[in-house]
């Protein structure tokens, strides 16, 4: 008998048959097998299996995720800009003072230059310098050539010559004085005439006109007199120069006590009337003269204190004197011209140890006070005002400031800036607001 169609290990009979039968059925009706197209795409793997991938591809993947993430983290962090490296300094409430700084040397106060009172033979110079004199104290000793006698009959024809000179100027002085007074009485006539309608205007005038040409006149005639005076005054003391064979000495004394500051020459020479022999001065009264510029002496005044350094020993306090009333034009060093004058310092004390002509460096104190200050190389120049770089959790913070004044490396901050705040020293170029720097240690 044949086997009956199956199904899935089923018999047809076997599903036809009733529970707890144990006979199978002859008659069997074939069943079509039914197939999803699930079934048939699916792979032959268990059932389990199409729901979700195995554990540990998730690790995998997941371990894959965080090895990109940290290397695009990585790779940002090294390519990121580098913070700066930038100075800072915290802006506090100090004591500031403004001064105007400049070259100056110190010099006597009085010096004395003794010069030649003729021309002559000169002795030899015994003084040195650093000797003390005392007032009237001979100095040197000046001996006027001997003249000939055609040279003494010339220096006596220049006096006839000068004597005849005043002679005619005093005549013409006498009649310059006649004509300015017969002047004055026309014009004086004129007037009353015009008053009584004698003669016109036009004479008046005239008289007018005359008198100021004789006032002239008598003017010019006054001062050739004078001339003609000086120059007989001269010829005469030419004379008594020459009055002696063997010439005529001359001392020359000294004018007041004091020390010897330089001698022009020691050796014996001839020399010209009026050549320098030798200058005296008392060292211990020195005063110091700066040399400012007329921009910075707009603000100078008189008894300012003045710091005075660089001269070899300690600083000395000093007072100012004098401010030159005008300015002279001097060439810099840079072949640029300026406008300079002189400032007169009176130091409080004068050591032993400082001369005449010593150089130092004058500070004038031209104002002072406890303010905001910050450095002077944290500030940038933007148009008319100012602004400053601060460091603020780690990044630069551009900051407008209103500055005071500014003065011996610091600068008055009068608003923008609160004490404590650390500002930028000497800003490099690529600082810019919000740029990553860090303070140098």
């Amino acid at each position: 008998m044949p086997e009956a169609p199956t199904v899935r290990g089923r018999t047809i009979a076997d599903r036809a048959a009733p529970a707890g039968s144990t006979e199978a059925s002859t008659t069997a009706v074939p069943e079509q097998p039914t197939v999803s197209p699930a079934s048939v795409a699916a792979p032959s793997h268990p059932a389990d299996s199409t729901s979700k991938p195995p554990r540990r591809h998730l690790k995998a993947r997941a371990t894959l995720v965080v090895g990109v993430v940290a290397l695009v983290a990585g790779i940002a962090y090294a390519l990121r800009p580098k913070p700066i490296d930038v100075d800072v300094a915290a802006a506090s409430v100090d004591s500031m003072r403004v001064t105007v700084d400049a070259d100056a040397v110190t010099r006597v106060r009085q010096p004395f230059m003794i010069t030649a009172p003729v021309g002559g033979l000169v002795d030899r110079l015994t003084q040195r310098p650093g000797d003390r004199v005392r007032a009237g104290e001979p100095l040197a000793s000046i001996t006027t050539a001997p003249l000939y006698s055609a040279e003494r009959r010339a220096v006596q024809a220049r006096v006839d010559a000068a004597l005849a000179g005043q002679a005619q100027f005093d005549a013409q002085l006498s009649g310059a004085e006649l004509a300015f007074a017969q002047a004055l009485h026309d014009e004086a006539r004129a007037r009353q005439l015009v008053a009584a309608g004698a003669i016109a205007e036009r004479d008046l005038e005239l008289a007018t006109l005359t008198v100021a040409h004789r006032r002239a006149d008598l003017g010019t005639v006054r001062a050739q007199r004078r001339v003609s005076l000086a120059e007989l005054a001269e010829a005469r003391a030419a004379l008594d120069a020459a009055a002696g064979h063997d010439g005529a000495t001359t001392i020359v004394r000294a004018p007041t006590a004091g020390r010897v500051l330089s001698v022009a020459q020691r050796s014996a020479r001839v020399v010209a009337a009026g050549a320098p022999l030798l200058e005296l001065g008392d060292p211990g009264a020195l005063e110091v003269a700066a040399d400012v510029l007329s921009s910075d002496a707009a603000s100078v005044r008189r008894g300012q204190r003045v710091i005075l350094r660089g001269w070899g020993g300690t600083p000395l306090d000093g007072v100012v004197r004098v401010v030159e009333p005008s300015a002279r034009t001097r060439v810099s060093a840079l072949g640029v011209e300026e406008q300079r004058l002189i400032v007169v310092i009176d130091p409080s004390t004068v050591p032993d140890a400082l001369g005449d002509g010593y150089r130092l460096d004058a500070s004038i104190v031209v104002w002072t006070g406890k303010v905001l200050t910050v450095p002077a190389s944290a500030l940038m120049r933007e148009g008319e005002g100012w602004y400053v770089f601060l460091l603020q959790d780690g990044r630069a913070v551009r900051r407008r400031v209103d500055i005071g004044h500014v003065g011996s490396g610091v600068a008055e901050v009068r608003g923008g800036l609160r004490a404590r705040e650390r500002v930028v020293l000497f800003p490099p170029d690529l600082l810019r607001d919000g740029t990553r720097a860090r303070a140098n240690r």
